[in-house]
């Protein structure tokens, strides 16, 4: 593969990342996530680009829309599983909407109003940077992205707080840019973890063939540094 994509991202904290793929494959799909916790409390919230409550409630678990209100301008949309097993609880910003999701029916209005209420949120076509407010004394514990590419794979790219847990403590292979791992998973099947030199990306490949292989050597991510 000759040719390379570069993204520049924005993580949920801040954060900025680059993403190295070879090749021209598009990528189909980019979400993150980010956890917060203080004390006995902790709660966590995906992200997505706008419609990502919508594709959730029509395709992943069927919901139907309970309430809506207003948050710092911004709307939040509840919504309760038909099962009746989770809800969830998005807000939608001018390119990406924060979700999180609750076992069984949503809490009453004011908990999800003042959740959201907690936070502050700013919106960008690279990403969505979330943070709690300092009066709620809660800290940020993981985040990472996630990306897929159509034909090749998924990467999950965890923050540079958690990178180190991804490495194994042997040498890897070595890539184009840095270090590779094949990682069983639980059950069946494996996983290939990446190692560079400002970060560590986790690579489930879509097929086994040469060209899956070399795409995956050729990978690059690299956080800023603060």
């Amino acid at each position: 593969m000759t040719t390379a994509q570069r993204l520049d991202l924005v993580a949920p904290s801040g954060a900025r990342v680059a993403i190295t793929l070879p090749g021209p494959e598009p990528v189909s799909s980019v979400a993150a996530a980010i956890r917060f916790a203080g004390g006995s409390y902790g709660t966590g919230f995906q992200i997505g680009p706008r419609g990502y409550h919508a594709f959730a409630g029509t395709h992943v678990a069927p919901a139907t829309t309970t309430d809506r209100f207003l948050v710092h301008g911004r709307e939040v949309i509840v919504a309760e599983a038909h099962d009746g097993h989770s809800s969830t609880a998005a807000l939608i910003g001018d390119h990406h909407e924060l979700l999180t999701v609750y076992a069984g029916p949503a809490p009453r209005h004011d908990r999800v109003f003042a959740l959201f209420n907690s936070l502050r949120v700013t919106d960008s076509p690279r990403g969505m940077i979330v943070t709690p407010r300092r009066s709620t004394l809660l800290d940020t514990m993981s985040e990472h992205l996630v990306l897929a590419v159509r034909g090749y794979g998924q990467i999950a790219i965890p923050g540079p707080a958690q990178a180190h847990t991804h490495i194994p403590t042997h040498a890897g292979a070595r890539t184009d840019h840095g270090e590779v791992w094949k990682v069983p998973l639980a059950g069946s099947g494996h996983m290939f973890v990446l190692g560079f030199p400002a970060g560590v990306a986790e690579v489930q490949l879509a097929g086994h063939t040469q060209p899956h292989l070399d795409w995956l050597n050729a990978i690059n991510v690299s956080w800023a540094t603060p």
